[in-house]
């Protein structure tokens, strides 16, 4: 179902009683004006169903980001939907999940897999966690089992996180609350999770949406060598906390801005007003999209609206831009140029 045919449906209600022509121009201004949500999740859960996002009354467009196996299944599901027409999904193993994954020859055992990826705490702590965790999964064959070109609009969410510590049962479960241990995902290993991820965008010629936290340098270096050769490949940095500097030195300098991307949220970026304005006031327009991060299935309606309203807002500002709408119509012809259309 087209853009188009998914508004008429959604909307017919307020046409009631207008002109076509009145009913045209309404539809043209919607198309042109929609909210970007360009990363955002359903709740990771070890129980299989079909989740319901909430939708907001204002139209939204966004990108479903895949964390794991767990969450694709619920993408998978959601898609199939009459409701979820203004969507795009993304197919990635979050560097949170990335212990879950193995490449090359298969473990001799699920123990060995475990050990050799990850690393710190005690003893017992490690053992603890590696007896709540599943079998590892072959990457490549999960790639070549669930990944589909013709669905799939980029690769993500994917990247690199030197801080995060797994939880006590193993892995982040929206669902199921434990606490933070000290055991983390060795970096030499989510590097070849990512690297992985990398050719398969390469060779599909599909944007990327990239995690990284307090690996800037790394991460830099492994685009520039990976993703900037390959001039079909656009990449966004999602709720980037880097350095101005490093910005404006290192992904402004070197990528092209057509093909750079820098998607802002409000949970991330504007945590303090000054530091989100700064932040894209060193952007090119050109550049900006704007994200919830959330999971849809799990947050109000309102709520992810006030998002996105908010973002344009602090875009509008920062940019000196006419007005709401000029900003908002901005941010969307942006992310129809970072999915390829």
């Amino acid at each position: 179902m087209t853009i188009a045919k998914t508004l008429v449906l959604r909307f017919w209600k307020k046409w009631k009683g207008k002109t076509l022509n009145e009913q045209i121009e309404q539809l043209v201004t919607l198309m042109d004006d929609l909210y970007v949500d360009a990363h955002c999740h359903v709740t990771t859960s070890l129980e299989r169903r079909n989740v319901t996002p909430k939708i907001p009354e204002a139209a939204i467009e966004r990108c479903f980001m895949s964390n794991n196996t767990f969450d694709w299944h619920q993408i998978k599901l959601m898609k199939s939907s009459n409701n979820m027409d203004l969507s795009s999904i993304g197919f990635g193993v979050h560097p949170w999940y990335s212990h879950l994954y193995y490449t090359g020859e298969a473990p001799a055992t699920t123990q060995s897999h475990y050990l050799q990826v990850l690393q710190g705490g005690t003893a017992d702590e490690l053992e603890q966690i590696i007896a709540q965790l599943p079998p590892p999964i072959n990457l490549s064959e999960y790639i070549a089992n669930e990944f589909d070109p013709v669905r799939v609009c980029c690769v993500g969410e994917i990247g690199l996180d030197k801080l995060f510590r797994l939880p006590k049962n193993g892995f982040y479960q929206g669902d199921q609350h434990a606490p933070l241990g000290r055991v983390r995902v060795r970096m030499e290993h989510q590097v070849q999770i990512f690297k992985a991820l990398c050719a398969l965008a390469v060779r599909h010629s599909l944007p990327v949406s990239i995690h990284c936290v307090k690996c800037p340098s790394l991460m830099y270096d492994l685009c520039k060598e990976h993703l900037l050769p390959h001039a079909a490949v656009k990449i966004c940095l999602h709720s980037f906390t880097g350095s101005l500097e490093t910005l404006e030195s290192f992904w402004l300098a070197k990528f092209p801005h057509e093909r750079l991307f820098v998607s802002v949220s409000r949970y991330i970026n504007f945590k303090n007003t000054e530091p989100g304005i700064q932040l894209l006031q060193k952007l090119p327009l050109k550049c900006v999209l704007t994200e919830t991060d959330f999971t849809w299935d799990t947050t109000e309606s309102d709520q992810l609206l006030q998002e996105l309203e908010f973002l344009v807002r602090q875009i509008a500002r920062a940019h000196e831009l006419d007005s709401f709408e000029v900003a908002k119509g901005a941010i969307y012809q942006n992310f129809q140029r970072f999915k390829g259309h």
